[in-house]
């Protein structure tokens, strides 16, 4: 599904916490403490990203417990096992990793990467968390108003690529030294899955999760309804203003896009937080890029990664014969797709 009125301007993901709007402030706020009384919402802030869950029924104090500790558990083990910023984490024990020296994975980490590889493949290698070093170079030198030199970039260039990561059903080794892995570009769905399937688990059916952005629902709202998010402009967060209501039911959302990170070059030229495995440098904005590419499907996870994919593509033209790919691929999927040409317009 890609309707070209939802392709003019789009960018983040919001929650709708309610229904239709009434005229009367006293009406709204009488609909509001109802809502409040029909759902148990839980916030907070894991690994510096704000989350919002919502169960859809009141829940006692020993019930608000039990899924708090859940949410805490599901989020301690992504941070011990998937983020590179925590220096003790299973991957940063990876990237420390010297060449051609085997780790023993856990079963969770093991069967992720297996989804990394599905990924890199399905994408022709535009996604690749092979990423990290150069990244890091790029950073270095954007954060300091300078940039890499083609020396620096092509000493790094052998640690790059996906072949240099070799898997076995429950080890891992690399090529070479230097090659470490960032899974920022679907770590955040998988999390909001792990919570999501966790909590649907525990008894809870009727289940909102949003974790930076990132969104996905089991069941329906406590009001009968779909579950429901707004796609809204660039630059107006207003949901009054926004292009596309997406209702959910079983179903996850996830959007990338170039706003969340940027740099000025010394040139002027801007550049933001995407990098290109193949081209070694960070995603450069011009009228013609890419903005934004939000996916729905039935994971997150997956629907975090189809977004990074289209994000990358040079043009809107390519990433909607990217999108028409994938679609055959992710049955059911839809995408919401947007070039700065036709934000500006």
């Amino acid at each position: 599904m890609m309707s070209r009125s939802l392709i003019c301007l789009l960018s983040c993901l919001l929650c709708l916490s309610c229904g239709n709007s009434s005229p009367s402030s006293t009406n709204k706020t009488k609909e509001r403490n109802e809502l409040n009384n029909q759902l148990a919402t839980f916030q907070g802030i894991a690994m510096t990203i704000p989350y919002r869950i919502e169960i859809g029924k009141p829940l006692n104090a020993t019930q608000k417990q039990a899924v708090q500790n859940a949410i805490d558990a599901t989020f301690q083990e992504i941070n011990t096992i998937y983020n590179k910023w925590n220096p003790e984490s299973e991957l940063s024990q990876i990237n420390r990793l010297p060449a051609n020296q085997k780790m023993t994975l856990s079963n969770e980490l093991a069967a992720f990467l297996k989804r990394c590889d599905y990924f890199v493949r399905l994408s022709d290698g535009r996604f690749d968390p092979t990423i990290e070093p150069i990244q890091q170079l790029w950073k270095k030198h954007l954060e300091n108003n300078s940039l890499p030199v083609v020396a620096e970039i092509e000493a790094i260039r052998p640690a790059i690529g996906w072949g240099n990561i070799v898997l076995s059903d429950a080890t891992i080794s690399k090529k070479h030294a230097r090659t470490a892995l960032d899974l920022g570009g679907i770590a955040k769905g998988y999390g909001v899955d792990l919570l999501t399937e966790r909590l649907v688990r525990a008894g809870y059916s009727h289940v909102f999760v949003e974790w930076g952005g990132e969104v996905r629902a089991a069941g329906r709202h406590p009001q009968g309804r779909n579950w429901a998010v707004y796609i809204s402009n660039l630059e107006d967060l207003n949901p009054e203003h926004a292009l596309a209501y997406v209702p959910l039911c079983n179903q996850a959302i996830a959007t990338s896009g170039d706003y969340l990170q940027q740099w000025q070059g010394a040139g002027g030229e801007t550049y933001f937080h995407v990098f290109d495995p193949q081209t070694l440098k960070p995603l450069k904005m011009t009228p013609f890029s890419m903005a934004s590419a939000s996916v729905l499907t039935k994971e997150c996870m997956t629907a975090d990664a189809l977004a990074t994919m289209l994000l990358m593509c040079p043009t809107l033209e390519e990433a909607k014969l990217l999108a028409a790919k994938l679609q055959k691929e992710v049955p059911g999927s839809a995408y919401w797709l947007m070039s700065r040409q036709e934000c500006e317009r």
